[in-house]
This record gives structure tokens, sequence and C-alpha cells, in this order.
């Protein structure tokens, strides 16, 4: 059978968000991010769907204040306002519109409850069993994203409430997505959860605030292969990244399981794509890549005759996250088993290594052989019971001295020869050891060496998984003070107080540092030899304490913002009087090494009287074309006032300023049919009167 994970398969991503006050900035910032949460499950694969729901907990008291002026507001005791508490709400179904999940949730409100335990899993178990209301389909890989900063009640406290009615694991969503029986019904157990999330093919990713990590690593442990757990910051910044490492986790993840009769065995061999060197009996496998083939060879056993007569059967294998895909073996069951009468077999047979006579499907061993397929030499063992003991813990009893031998390869792996090839997540000789833990795929981070589930790290790392480097890394290296006194250390890197940056939170800003006054006697060396002058002693000044020379390079460009730039002045060689500046970067790793970055630039002399002479110049230049654009801008100005002024003498017109003004003078005119008619006008000359003497 080959197993081949297919890419952009469809994701159904259900966002279970406990909206109780506290989580009133991680709602925020995940209305912010909405556009990043898309391209994110993007790139993870392109048919993908979202939906929404929100939980806190029992409406009931005493998980609610018993103040009736507190149902309406159950955040008035701190001065807030929020809506009334409720178990669980489920506020989307599955769509692919973004913008339509970021509007929901941006509606959404919060509330408030006493504890803080919140009803995480009966949230869960609605989510689960309520396929037809949330919308998942039949066809994708399901996961369920829980963020919360608080801790869960479980089977048996709703006894607090009164409530006495245990989980029935039914549906109870209204068609507003209310959960209706919140307070009639008991929380679920986690085995309950387990069995509905493995039979609905479900997982989680639990994304949750650090104080209550270790709470849900329980939980975790419990979910065995259909969870994980993640440290949420407390803004929900990290949203994105806890996604995207639960979802390649499960991704990465494949396990059959089967639905055989009992008189039916079905074993499963893998090498898991090349992961171990030989197969292994075992239906899982971690290492998962998109698009690369990893072949199951099934193995099927009758047990016994079938009690009912019945001679075929049909057995379904399915992985264990996926629906709707699957195998289907029909099987035929031969009563009577030809081989049998058969005389004699195929002696020398390939099939059994040349080791042995094939018969009846099975290989009969010749002497010194042994194995399934003759494949074990007992020229080193005395006996079968020895090869087979030598996969056995022997068992010494301080009483009597007397050697017992436990289970072969204690039950958690695979005989093969005299030596135990161990199950998955086991290791030892004797299979006694659970395997150590992977990081990044890594056993021990490949920083250490497992000694019975423990890992042994090398020097100068620490951690459970050797994936932290020890605290010296946290000294920077003119200071003997951890993380420069202005930090903590925490897996080898330093976590800086506020208004301090750098690897060793050794600078306020990305100007200059302590560290830039270490580092210029050797770049100044540098520099000097880059411009062809002598420096003896570079090698003395360019390597840290333990021995590393300094890696360095000369560039052309700035330095990235980002980092912190530091700078050194050199004199030019023919010209003292002229200070030339360089720009420079450091970098420290983990493994000791100092790499720096060199800004140069080509210092020449400077020729004061030909600057002088360009800048008058210059000077001139630049005030003629300014008298000349002043003198153009003048003439075209005194045109367009001239013709303006023209234009309105040409449009003036005189008339009388005083509209009410009248004229004594009044015209009458004798009609044209009188004129006639009229003696002409006579004139006298009238003598003047004479003047009287006195």
């Amino acid at each position: 059978m080959t197993y081949k994970p297919a890419k952009n398969y469809p994701l159904d991503l259900y966002y279970l968000m406990d909206l109780t006050v506290s989580m009133r900035d991680d709602k925020d910032t995940l209305v912010t991010m909405g556009g990043s949460l898309a391209n994110a499950l993007y790139e993870l694969t392109e048919n993908y769907r979202l939906g929404f729901g929100s939980f806190a907990d029992k409406p009931k008291m005493p998980f609610i204040f018993p103040n009736e002026k507190y149902v309406d507001n159950p955040c008035a005791p701190e001065k807030e306002v929020c809506e009334p508490a409720y178990g669980f709400r489920h506020r989307l179904s599955f769509t692919e519109n973004i913008e339509r999940f970021v509007e929901k949730v941006n509606s959404s409100d919060v509330t408030g409850n006493v504890d803080n335990l919140e009803g995480g899993l009966d949230a869960l178990m609605q989510i689960l069993v309520c396929g037809d209301k949330i919308g998942w389909k039949e066809r994708a890989r399901k996961i369920i994203v829980l963020a919360s900063d608080g801790l869960m009640h479980f089977a048996g406290d709703g006894l607090l409430a009164g409530i006495v009615m245990k989980n029935d694991k039914l549906c109870h969503l209204n068609e507003e997505g209310e959960y209706l029986a919140s307070t009639k019904i008991d929380y679920p157990s986690v085995e309950e959860i387990y069995r509905t999330l493995a039979k609905q093919k479900v997982s989680i990713i639990f994304a949750v605030t650090r104080d209550v990590h270790s709470h849900y690593d329980q939980i975790h442990n419990l979910l065995y292969g259909m969870s994980s757990v993640g440290t949420l910051m407390l803004d929900s910044s990290n949203i994105l990244e806890l996604v995207r490492d639960g979802y390649q986790e499960f991704v990465k993840q494949v396990e059959f399981f089967d639905n055989a009769p009992p008189h039916i065995r079905i074993d499963y061999e893998t090498n898991c794509g090349g992961f171990y060197n030989f197969r292994k009996t075992q239906r899982r496998c971690d290492n998962v890549e998109i698009d690369k083939n990893y072949e199951f060879y099934i193995n099927i056993t009758l047990l016994d005759i079938p009690e009912d007569g019945r001679t075929k059967d049909t057995v379904r294998i399915e992985e264990s996250h996926i629906t709707d895909e699957s195998l289907t073996l029909d099987i035929e069951i031969e009563d009577d088993c030809k081989c049998l009468k058969q005389e004699e077999g195929e002696a020398g047979s390939p099939l059994c290594n040349y080791n042995g006579e094939m018969r009846c499907g099975m290989c009969l061993c010749d002497s010194g052989w042994t194995g399934r397929q003759c494949e074990c030499d007992l020229s080193d063992f005395n006996s079968y019971r020895a090869l087979e003991n030598n996969c056995r813990m022997p068992i010494v009893d301080p009483g009597t001295n007397e050697t017992t031998y436990g289970p072969t390869c204690s039950d958690r792996g695979q005989c093969i020869c005299g030596e135990c090839f161990c199950n998955a997540e086991v290791d030892g000789k004797y299979c006694e050891c659970q395997a150590c833990p992977l990081n990044k795929g890594k056993e021990c981070s490949d920083h250490g060496t497992c000694d019975c589930g423990v890992c042994k790290c090398h020097p100068s790392w620490t951690g459970d998984q050797c994936q932290c480097p020890a605290t010296s890394v946290c000294f920077a290296p003119n200071s003997d003070v951890e993380c420069s006194g202005k930090g903590k250390c925490e897996c080898g890197r330093c976590v800086c107080n506020s208004g301090s940056i750098g690897k060793f939170c050794e600078s306020e800003s990305t100007e200059g540092s302590s560290l830039c006054a270490f580092y210029e006697d050797c770049v100044l060396c540098l520099i000097h030899r880059y411009e062809g002058e002598e420096c003896q002693n570079v090698k003395e000044l360019c390597s840290s304490k333990d021995g590393h020379e300094y890696h360095y390079e000369f560039i052309q460009r700035q330095p990235d913002v980002s980092e912190i730039r530091c700078v050194v002045n050199t004199k030019h060689k023919s010209d003292p009087n002229i200070t030339c500046r360089h720009e420079f970067v450091y970098d420290n790793t983990m493994d000791g090494e100092t790499f720096l970055k060199i800004l140069h630039r080509n210092c020449q002399p400077v020729n004061a009287g030909f600057i002088s002479l360009m800048v008058f110049i210059a000077t001139v230049i630049v005030g003629l074309f300014t008298a000349l654009v002043i003198k153009c801008h003048n003439i075209v100005q005194d045109r367009r006032e001239w013709a303006k002024f023209e234009e309105e003498r040409q449009n003036t017109q005189y008339h009388e300023l005083n509209r009410i003004y009248k004229t004594p003078i009044t015209k009458f005119e004798v009609p044209e049919e009188y004129r006639q008619s009229l003696p002409e006008p006579t004139f006298e000359v009238l003598d003047s009167p004479t003047k009287s003497s006195i």
C-alpha cells in the first residue's frame, strides 16, 4: 500500500476562541491580522476554509456572579461593559471569505465569569458532533485551533452548579448557533473528547498562554496523536506561527487502523520512506513529507476459521486524520488448505534464503538456521531459545540470584536474529526505554546522545532536548556580565529589558554600542591592510579569547538599519588633515564565531582652490539664471496686466450715476397732420426800454 500526502489537500480550520474579558486584546489582534492569516493558510494549502466560534463557561452560579445586577453585564465588577455569559456560541460556518471571518470576529463581544476555568470541552464536543451546522467537509483535513488563557473544566465540575446529567455527546445548537444545553448537562471528559476526535478525524491545536501551558500539556498527553500545544503570546501576535507549526506537525504524521474481525490479524510493515534502514512492524510514521511516497506492507493472518462458516470478509483500512480516504480489502477464506496435502516442498528455496524448504507458504529451516525466512544463523548460540533470550531483558532475583527473562523486546518491538528492532518512540537493547524527544526531526537536536529516554547533552548545550546553548553565549566578548546586565538569558538568547537592543543587550539604539570600541582596533587594522598599508598584528587583534578568528568582508552598500552600526575614523595617508569615516556592523553566533561587515569608502584629498572656484562659478551662474528668471517673470506679468487694462477700458460704459434723477425738461411735439395748418411764427424786434434820467 502506497501513501502519498497530496499538495493543496483541502483544509477546514475552525478557530475556537476564549472570549472572556482577559482575551479582549487577543481578539483585536486576530482582527488586525486577518489578511496575514489568509496568506499563512494559503502557503500551507490553496484550498482552505475558516470557521469561528467562541466560548466562556456555563452561565450558572458559581461559574458566574450570583448578583442579578451582574447578569446582563458580568464585567461590571471590573468597571467594564461586556455581553451576558454563555457556554458556547457558533458564530460562522466554514467559508472561504476571509473578510466575513474578520467581520464576525470583530463583531463578537467579550463576556465574563468568576473563576479562571473555562468551558472549552463543552465547546469542543458541540463542534465535533454538530457537523451539519458547523459545515465540516467530508474530504478534508479538519483542525480546531483553541485559543485561551484559562484552565479547563472537566467532567464532574458541573456538580458545583447542581448539574448531574452526564454529557450525552449529542448536538444541542439552535439555528443561531447558541448552545442550549449548557446549564442542563455536565462537561464531557477528556476520554470522551478523545474518542469523538478519533471518530470524526479532527485534530486540535491548543494555543495557550505560558502560565497555563503545563495544564494543556497534560491534556495533550491524554489526546496523543490528536493534538498539539503551542505557547501563545499575551496578545496572540504569534498565532500564525502556532497554526503553521501545528498544521505541519499533523501533516507529517500518518497512522493506519482497520476494522478487521477477531479471527483476522493485520500487521503493517514500513521503513517510513527510508527513515529506517529496514522495514519495521508499525503502522505509524512521524516524518511524512508532502508529495513523497511511503510504502506500507500489509500482512494478513487468519487466526481461526469463522464460527459462522463464512468464506469472505471485507476489511477497511483508514488513515487516522483524513476522512473519506480508505483502502478496502476483500478477503477470501479457504477452509481446506490444499498445500497441506503436498508430500514435499521446495528444498533450498530462495524465499527461505536457500537455508530451508518452502512448504505450505512457510519456511522449514535447515539445521543451524532459524527465523521466518531462515535468515538467522544459530552458530553463535546454543539453541533457538538462547537466540531469543538475547532479545529479552535478564532479571536477577537478589534473593535467590536466579535469572529470568522479561518479554521479548519488552513487547515493544520485533526480535530479528537475536536483535531487537523497536517500535517508534522506544529505544534500548531490549526496547525498554522511551525514545528521546525529537527537535526539528533530530534526536536530542543533534547536540547530544540519547540514554534511555534522556538526552545527555554535549558541552555548551542544555535543555531536555539539548536545544539550548549554554549560558556562556549570553556574555558579550568584552563583558563578564550576563546580557550586559540589561536582560536575562533564556535558552541561549538574551531577552532584553525595555530600552535595550542587541544580541547581548549591549546598546540602546542602532547607533553604536559598547562592542564597537571592542572591535575598533581590528577594523582599523583591516582597513589599513585593505588600503595597502602595514598592519603586523592583525591575527592578534582579530581573534577572540578562545582563539576563534573573526570573519570579515568589505561591502559597498550601507549596512541594514536593523543592525547596530559602528563608526571608525582614519586619516588619509597623503593628507593627515583629512578624516575618513567608515561604518561597520558585527554579528556573534551561538558557536562563538564573529562576523564583521565593513563599509569601505574611498577617501580622496580635497583641492580647496578648485572647490572655491567651482563654488564661485556656480554662484554666478545661479545668480544670473535667477535674475533672468525674475526678469522674464516681470515682463510676462506686465504684459498680462496691460492686456487686462485694455480689455477693461474697452468694456467701460458711462451712465448716469444717480438712477433716480429726472431731467426738468419736457419736450412736446406737434403731430404731423397739424404742422401744415399752423401759421409761420413771426418774431418782432422790440425796442429796448429807454432809460429814464434822473
